[in-house]
């Protein structure tokens, strides 16, 4: 497994598969269960919404986790996972130090710790020291349709930060349905830092060349997303045009890098 005989790094990266698989089903298919731990969240749809884009996220990571069972560790998958557990420490302990004591919740941090603490020590036992070590072209590939494409995706990706800077509602406001709130806004500082891990993934890919198992968590999260879309407009329901074409373009792109990639590996 991980083609790599070491047991702790297989149970480090099994923890972490088990928390990233628990937290994706709870969030999409059970989300009450998240809102009935925490007494900060309100039952509304926007907190659904919300927990329902987290689990997907959850899904795509748990994703390349199997792919890299299969192929192999993967430096790159690590330079978008350790990034993004550091990430939601931050953001988990922002969210609770918010709280009056009575209404904290210290449960999700916690995971979040471990998590993080199972991918460093899978990442440094099994590959050992940080590098960078250049790849022989750009995105370590001469398909210039699948550069094209990782250049769109990362400028998509800084110019999601770059709006969410300007605009921090933007997202809540938008979006048919969601109604402002603290709560809601911290959702959407969440879905900012994927937007930051994904930007620190592909800058490292962009050097070090691409990453499947990052490409098979991207196929994953896109197509779970694009089914959304494609549900939302056939039942007729509101929605929010610009995430409709971005979630979509996703789609697309991951489809086009999955295919045109993965015959070499």
């Amino acid at each position: 497994m991980f083609k790599t005989d070491d047991k702790l790094v297989q149970t480090c990266l099994g923890i972490s598969y088990a928390i990233l698989f628990l937290y994706g089903i709870i969030n999409f298919f059970n989300p009450a269960y998240i809102i009935d731990q925490y007494q900060s969240l309100e039952d509304s749809y926007t907190i659904r919404w919300f927990l329902g884009w987290y689990g997907i996220m959850n899904f795509g990571a748990v994703a390349g986790l199997v792919y890299m069972g299969y192929k192999g560790l993967d430096r790159a998958y690590f330079a978008y996972a350790i990034p993004l557990a550091i990430l939601f420490i931050i953001w988990g302990v922002m969210g609770q130090m918010a709280l009056p004591e009575a209404e904290q919740n210290w449960t999700a941090v916690g995971m979040f710790v471990v998590n993080f603490l199972a991918l460093l020590i899978a990442r440094i036992r099994g590959l050992g020291p940080l590098n960078f070590d250049r790849a022989s072209n750009m995105w370590g590939t001469n398909d210039k349709v699948c550069q094209v494409v990782l250049w769109l995706a990362l400028i998509g990706q800084i110019a999601y930060i770059i709006a969410y800077i300007v605009s921090p509602s933007q997202l809540i406001t938008d979006t048919p349905g969601l109604e402002m709130s603290d709560t809601a806004q911290r959702f959407a500082l969440g879905v900012m830092f994927f937007s930051i891990a994904w930007v620190l993934a592909l800058l490292y890919q962009l050097r070090t060349g691409y990453s499947m198992s990052l490409i098979v968590t991207s196929v994953v999260i896109s197509t779970l997303f694009f089914v959304i879309v494609c549900n939302n407009a056939a039942t007729g329901g509101e929605g929010n045009p610009a995430l409709a074409l971005t979630l979509t373009a996703n789609f697309i792109g991951s489809l086009i890098l999955f295919f045109r990639l993965e015959s070499n590996h």
